[in-house]
């Protein structure tokens, strides 16, 4: 029995001594490079996305609705995700001025009820429309004229990836994400309701 104890209590010793941490040394040197053969050759810099910008859309009746279609010699494909995003106004920071772009779809409170700006996207298209608890008829050129708009196609592979880590809503994180280019300076825009 003495024995088995001394057994158990040098497994233990030797157990509870490894786990202790010291302070850590410096980082060595990097190894060499592994065979090519394994890694495979860095391959070409893919298409992280694109961004479509398109100004002066007005929101008319009957359908108080505005189609986009890509252009013909862009392919979107099946996996590929559309992000609409509206100029809802500009503020200045810093003696800059920065455009405001909000995510769709979009809701406001109106005096007459629920707005909500929304959108549809196809492999081909993107459509915006309104939808409202009251007839659109009653809405002002405010709400529904001089509207500008930036569709962000995302690829499927990067959708599907950063979800949940990249927040969509705030388009200057896509753009930055994505590597989008800059796009034109949007002056004397009208301020949108809250």
């Amino acid at each position: 029995m003495k024995t088995l104890f001394t057994i158990f209590s040098m497994f233990a010793l030797l157990t509870f001594s490894s786990c202790f941490i010291g302070d850590e040394g410096p980082v060595g040197p990097q190894g060499p490079r592994g065979p090519q053969g394994i890694e495979g050759p860095q391959g070409a810099p893919g298409e992280s996305g694109y961004v479509f910008e398109q100004a002066g859309i007005n929101f008319t009746a009957p359908d108080y609705s505005y189609l986009f279609e890509y252009p013909s010699d862009f392919e979107v494909f099946d996996s590929d995700v559309a992000v609409v995003y509206l100029l809802w106004g500009q503020q200045e920071v810093g003696g800059e001025v920065l455009d405001i772009w909000r995510q769709l779809p979009q809701t406001i409170l109106t005096p007459d009820g629920l707005l909500q700006y929304n959108f549809d996207f196809t492999k081909y298209d993107v459509e915006l429309f309104l939808d409202a608890e009251f007839d659109l008829d009653i809405l002002t050129a405010d709400d529904t004229d001089d509207w500008v708009m930036r569709v962000v196609v995302v690829p499927g592979e990067f959708w599907n990836t950063t979800r949940g880590r990249v927040d969509f809503s705030d388009y200057y994180e896509v753009k930055e994400m994505l590597g989008l280019p800059e796009l034109g300076n949007h002056e004397n825009q009208p301020v949108r309701k809250n």
